[in-house]
């Protein structure tokens, strides 16, 4: 079954648009799987007028011959028609990995920019090398989007059969201060995908968002959901991290995702996990470095805001699927999770992809951070989308921590752009005016 992404209208504008389209995403999460839709399904993208043409930089040949600069040539071939002929869209995976292409796609987008004959899609599942490869050739010319795993609405589409409504958008409610009136109305509309949304969550976040994983049944086919992580994991050292040529250790490269899953969620320590590796700082920072730019992993940096003081420094890491830490942990049993102090860092790794993904659809500049002063008082996520801040404290349990309502409240005193904090748990939706605190069940963010 084909589930319709949640920034799909973005992505369909910038595909009508006469600009190169990349869309950057993890391996395997369905880049390609929605361009081919698109030039399948009936629509604008697959009129008989538009030919597509698909090509991928994993595969040698077709690369040798880009860097052969007979990009041209292999493109005519596949469409058995001369470019300009009619309109051709093409669709290159992988393109980070043949810097050669973005040359040559210059020339012919700039040959062909007036014409609609020509419409490049590149798909990456490496963000700093396709960023500055497009930066370098292609400023101007190109428009980036970002796709994730499968978000709870898109998870719970593809289980249940049907969407959830993509109007109620919970999110949009929230960074807006004058939608905190309608957000009860939209979490009522929500309700009766309550069941429904709370056992894709329990799934993510043992299993993770890639949409192959979730086609499993969440039970009955661990051992199939193991043995595809397991698969993921090598092609992953073997295609993606063995084409970057300075690194001459992936046995290290793995043991080092080894900790950073253990250490998911925690502020980032050095010093131990050096001392753990048996390698040197510069290693460890190239190695997490390569981790990042493959798009596995992301930092949160403290939140500097004026007047917020006295923060700390170090960022906290985060492997950014749940799937793999349970692969890399050995720990795949939901309930032992819930046992161990290991099941607040998933969940709030799901919640951290939740809201990154609903800032994906904004253009407009927006960065997650943390917040904890000297004094150790901390808020777990801090959503800046300008002109607003969002703190939100991210708790599994059910019930209300005074502790973590007293951060929220300590935030929410000194940044005078936050008009509310968030409390995300597993229990009941209120809302409490004088503290300006939305006390949200995790499941509405589907």
């Amino acid at each position: 079954m084909y589930v319709t992404r949640c920034n799909n209208k973005e992505i369909l504008k910038s595909l009508d648009s006469p600009y190169v389209t990349a869309l950057l995403g993890p391996r395997r999460v369905g880049k390609t799987t929605l361009v081919q839709q698109l030039a399948l399904e009936p629509g604008p993208f697959a009129q008989p007028q538009k030919k597509w043409v698909f090509l991928n930089m994993d595969a040698r040949a077709e690369r040798l011959r880009v860097e052969a600069d007979q990009l041209d040539a292999l493109i005519e071939e596949r469409a058995r028609q001369k470019i300009g002929a009619s309109p051709l869209w093409i669709v290159i995976d992988e393109a980070q990995k043949c810097p050669a292409l973005f040359e040559q796609i210059k020339l012919l987008y700039d040959r062909y920019k007036d014409q609609s004959l020509l419409k490049f899609i590149l798909t990456g599942s490496g963000f700093l090398t396709l960023h500055q490869l497009s930066a370098e050739t292609l400023a101007g010319r190109i428009e980036l989007h970002q796709l994730r795993e499968f978000t709870l609405r898109e998870t719970t589409a593809l289980k249940t059969g049907s969407a959830v409504p993509h109007k109620i958008q919970i999110f949009d409610h929230l960074i807006d201060p004058s939608g905190l009136s309608s957000l009860k109305n939209s979490i009522e509309a929500l309700a009766p995908f309550r069941e429904e949304l709370q056992r894709s969550l329990r799934e993510l976040l043992v299993w993770g968002g890639l949409p192959e994983v979730l086609s499993f049944d969440a039970e009955q086919e661990a051992e199939k959901k193991i043995s595809y992580l397991a698969n993921y994991l090598q092609t992953y050292l073997e295609k993606d991290v063995r084409d970057i040529g300075t690194v001459a250790d992936l046995p290290l490269y793995q043991k080092m995702m080894e900790i950073v899953a253990q250490q998911t969620g925690s502020v980032r320590e050095d010093k131990r996990i050096v001392d753990a590796l048996g390698c040197s700082r510069d290693t460890l920072k190239k190695y997490r470095g390569f981790l990042e730019a493959t798009l596995v992993y992301r930092e949160l940096y403290p939140y500097i805001g004026s007047p917020l003081k006295r923060l700390v420094k170090s960022p906290k890491g985060f492997l950014t699927n749940n799937g793999l830490i349970s692969y890399l942990t050995g720990i795949y049993d939901l309930a032992l999770l819930e046992k161990s102090a290991l099941i607040g860092h998933r969940f709030e790794n799901w919640a951290l992809r939740e809201f990154q993904t609903w800032l994906d659809r904004d253009p407009r500049r927006s960065e997650l951070f943390f917040w904890r002063t000297s004094g150790q008082v901390e808020v777990d996520l801090v959503i800046e989308k300008n002109p607003h801040v969002l703190p939100c404290e991210v708790t599994y349990g059910s019930r209300v921590d005074p502790k973590k309502v007293k951060h929220l409240k300590q935030f929410l005193q000194q940044e005078p752009r936050a008009h509310c904090g968030i409390y995300l748990y597993q229990g009941e939706f209120s809302y409490d005016p004088d503290a300006r605190i939305i006390f949200l069940p995790a499941w509405t963010l589907g």
